[in-house]
């Protein structure tokens, strides 16, 4: 048993390393497919639309671009610390003495450098390096983030849409049975409770009906400032009207 059990202890790294190994990693041009590539349904079309008009994606790609160009400028910062001189004699410019001195040394080159920079250049290209995956991460983020707000906005869109055809219908039938209840009432063959009860059932079901298309109409809203274009300019053979 004791063998059983030191035998399990020192499986179980490679046990915990294994179940790490099948983790899975996210595919980030499967999260936002690129805008070049053919969505897959139409909620994903919404998902490109809105990384590409989004001004925040715009601004996280742009700090990506930008951290890029300031790697750039990084590896080339101990170039600016490198001072050059060169000195010539005066005295071997002019024309030789009758004693035919000579003056040495002819000319001096010297060559000063920042030693600190120059060692320290390899960690600033480092941390460079990691600033650039920074900005990816974000633009990562971003685009999980925009995925899902734009998904859950078209989600709320079309609950708001069922649920105004139902509340439609409700009126439609509430609104028919009142008519009827009225013209009995008119004849004497229901009572005024009855008319008052019906009445009632039919104004309820307007209101829920006006509640209903103005949530509608916030769902709209809040779909089109997220993808960027008015819900009427979105071309696409899957979308419902």
């Amino acid at each position: 048993m004791q063998t059983l059990m030191l035998r399990f202890t020192l499986l179980l790294p490679c046990l915990l390393g294994t179940l790490v190994s099948l983790a899975q990693q996210t595919d980030f041009d499967a999260v936002v497919q690129p805008v070049d590539v053919k969505a897959r349904s139409f909620p994903e079309y919404l998902v490109q639309l809105a990384w590409l008009n989004h001004p925040e994606s715009a601004i996280a790609q742009e700090e990506v671009k930008i951290e890029k160009d300031k790697a750039s400028n990084t590896r080339k910062e101990w170039m600016r610390d490198v001072q050059t001189s060169f000195n010539l004699n005066e005295g071997n410019l002019r024309p030789n003495s009758s004693d035919g001195n000579v003056f040495f040394p002819r000319y001096n080159f010297g060559l000063n450098l920042n030693l600190y920079n120059i060692v320290s250049q390899k960690t600033k290209n480092s941390i460079a390096k990691r600033e650039i995956q920074q900005a990816n991460h974000k633009v990562n983020g971003q685009k999980l983030g925009l995925r899902a707000e734009t998904l859950q906005r078209y989600a709320k869109f079309k609950l708001a849409k069922e649920l105004l055809k139902t509340r439609t219908l409700v009126e439609q039938e509430v609104y028919a049975n009142y008519i009827l209840i009225k013209q009995l009432y008119n004849t004497d063959e229901k009572t005024f409770e009855e008319y008052t009860l019906a009445s009632g059932s039919y104004y309820e079901a307007q209101e829920a009906r006006i509640q209903a298309q103005t949530e509608l109409e916030l769902a709209r809203l809040g779909l089109e400032e997220i993808i960027g274009l008015k819900w009427e300019q979105v071309q696409h053979p899957a979308k419902e009207e």
